[in-house]
């Protein structure tokens, strides 16, 4: 897949910018090697699914090819709501075909190790999707408000109370599971 991706990059790039074809496979190269793993993770967490999460990832940066050169920053922030909103269209899809086939859906629970105590993918998995892509972006990330926003289509001043909101429900959820805080 990444062969492909790449090969794809440099033609567009080249075709764009008149850069060197090793350059720019270099450069894409590096990107994605710097983000795909965060990324794969996040959407591991929001989905529930790891197979879902490998194909969300790889369409994000198929998109990717297609999008004008910019930096770093910008780049990763683009993934994410790419990335987010390809795994919300695919809910969507989904409930349509549910509703028009009313079928009861059979889900296996596939669970991914990340690194994650036991306790808190637990928490995770009571979360509302929204709530988990909140917590990650925020705490996993490190992103600012502003770039969540941006990430999950909503203003500056809501990230504030959903993350604040989020990390009550989490707290709450950890604590009726018995787990107390250091300072406790």
């Amino acid at each position: 897949m990444f062969a492909a991706m790449g090969t794809i990059r440099i033609a567009m790039t080249r075709a764009q910018t008149g850069q060197d074809e090793s350059t720019t496979q270099n450069e894409f190269e590096a990107f994605y090697l710097r983000t795909a793993r965060t990324l794969h993770g996040y959407l591991c967490r929001l989905s529930g699914d790891p197979a879902t999460a490998d194909e969300v990832l790889q369409e994000t940066y198929i998109r990717m090819l297609g999008v004008p050169a910019m930096d770093e920053r910008a780049s990763k922030s683009y993934l994410y709501k790419t990335a987010t909103n390809l795994l919300r269209d695919r809910w969507r899809k989904i409930k349509r075909e549910k509703k028009w086939w009313e079928l009861s859906v059979v889900t296996e629970n596939i669970h991914q190790n990340l690194n994650l105590p036991l306790d808190m993918e637990t928490v995770f998995n009571q979360l509302s999707a929204q709530e988990r892509a909140i917590l990650w972006l925020a705490h996993v990330e490190e992103l600012s408000h502003k770039e969540i926003g941006e990430i999950l289509s909503v203003k500056e001043k809501s990230v504030r109370v959903m993350v604040f909101r989020a990390r009550e429900k989490a707290k709450a959820l950890l604590q009726t599971a018995g787990f107390r805080g250091p300072h406790e």
